[in-house]
């Protein structure tokens, strides 16, 4: 087996980072070599994101970049923005036929998993596979390891719900949802291999099972989860939930999150507005706000402390003041513990791009940052309650000091909260690692070990 170098970038968002981990572990077995410095690679892959229209931006330069690096690397263009039509192009050139230098090979995101055979690296890709009748087949992605210390664990991908800000759906394509007994074998095999948290992802986990009845929903992939999982890891390991649509915390998604001994008290929402007429014209009308203080209010009967993180955007089309008061006044009344706040980016072929009352730039930008420290209030009120927790269990980011040893280890405890080992603290780590808070430090606490 030739041996050959190889360089990943990744954009975007947790499902990407779990995909480039399996591309990753398959080139190493076809004889790969992974390099830091991409001015050393012989194949360059960037794994992208279309998510805004910053995404498109980040691929173009990166492209640009890695080929000044390393012009005799073959580059390589996947992902969310490889999906779309001109993407090398800026839009400012697009009218004037000029395009940027083009990667030497463009895999749409439909096809990013043809890049695990080894043929790709012939001058073309293997034929795509006949597409079979019934629901499409969930990507063959799979992982042993990861290169960072909480990994990523895939169990969806797609989304056919069509939110009209949202070009998601036009570039990963339909609901595919992967079955249970993998999921499972997955994550037992990082569990035993000594990673201490996972994070369950999809692109939309509210349609998880969508297209495959006979799997159940994703409360029931939870429980299945926790069932097979918790008699041998639980206070060892841990599960946390990347990303949850507002209605899913009905009644029966909170009663299954309390019964779970795996999941961390923490939750990161796809909120996007609270404003109800902003909900509705975002295609978004199927959940009310409000009902998610409610579930949040009966989760803290037994998580008395939990981290609450969601997504918003601000600047819809046809968004007023009076929305942005509604929102803010959301804010206020619920104990977010961080956000991550976006100004609206029209994305091609979105319904939203082709609405009236866009807003200016500027008027995104403000209402924005009025949000975002609304949030940061929030989260000020938050980290000082967390000083008040006695005892919390820190998953680290990596092993830390000298020789493996704990001093000076970052992490996040159960809660999402960037936590700092003090420099006396030594010994291994490993597990999830007692600790009591110290201070607040670096937004995040500094904290030392139990025991």
């Amino acid at each position: 087996m030739d041996t050959w170098t190889f360089h990943l970038l990744t954009f975007g968002c947790k499902v990407n980072q779990y995909e480039t981990q399996s591309l990753r572990e398959a080139w190493q077995r076809q004889g790969g070599v992974e390099c830091d410095d991409p001015a050393g690679a012989d194949v360059i892959c960037v794994n992208s994101c279309a998510i805004t229209a910053k995404g498109e931006r980040d691929a173009r330069a990166a492209l640009l970049r890695l080929r000044r690096l390393a012009p005799q690397a073959r580059l390589v263009l996947t992902g969310c923005a490889a999906q779309l039509p001109g993407v090398l192009t800026p839009p400012r050139r697009r009218n004037a036929g000029q395009a940027l230098p083009s990667a030497d090979l463009i895999v749409p995101q439909a096809d990013k998993a043809r890049l695990l055979d080894a043929g790709w690296r012939r001058a073309t890709l293997p034929p795509s596979p006949a597409a079979a009748e019934g629901p499409a087949a969930f990507p063959p992605f799979a992982i042993d390891g990861f290169r960072r210390a909480r990994p990523v664990l895939k169990v969806q991908d797609g989304c056919e719900h069509r939110c009209t800000y949202c070009i998601v759906p036009l570039t990963r394509g339909q609901c595919r949802s992967r079955a249970p007994q993998e999921v499972i074998a997955e994550a037992r095999r990082l569990f035993r291999a000594g990673y201490a948290e996972l994070m369950l992802s999809g692109i939309n986990l509210r349609q998880y099972g969508r297209d495959r009845p006979e799997y159940g929903d994703f409360w029931q992939l939870l429980l299945r989860l926790d069932q097979a999982l918790a008699p041998e890891f639980a206070g060892r390991a841990r599960l946390r939930i990347s990303s949850l649509e507002p209605g899913q915390l009905d009644a029966r998604g909170v009663d299954s999150l309390l019964s779970c001994r795996l999941v961390c008290p923490h939750l990161h929402i796809s909120l996007q507005h609270a404003s109800r007429e902003v909900l509705r014209r975002m295609g978004r009308g199927h959940y009310r706000a409000e009902a998610l203080r409610e579930a949040v209010r009966a989760l803290r009967g037994q998580w008395p402390v939990m981290g609450l993180g969601a997504d918003i955007i601000l600047g819809f089309p046809g968004e007023t003041e009076e929305d942005v008061a509604c929102l803010l006044d959301f804010v206020a009344t619920t104990p977010f513990s961080y956000a991550h706040v976006f100004p609206y980016s029209a994305r091609p072929s979105t319904a939203a791009a082709r609405f009236a009352g866009q807003i200016a730039p500027q008027v995104k930008q403000e209402r924005a940052r009025r949000v975002r420290e609304a949030v940061a209030r929030q989260r000020e009120t938050f980290l000082h309650a967390q000083l008040t927790v006695p005892l919390m269990r820190l998953a680290a980011d990596a092993a830390g000091g000298k020789d493996g040893e704990t001093a000076g280890a970052r992490g996040v405890n159960e809660h999402y909260v960037p936590c700092r080992l003090r420099a006396a603290d030594s010994g291994p780590l490993s597990g999830l690692v007692p600790v009591r808070p110290l201070a607040l430090a670096e937004d995040g606490l500094l904290v030392e070990r139990i025991g």
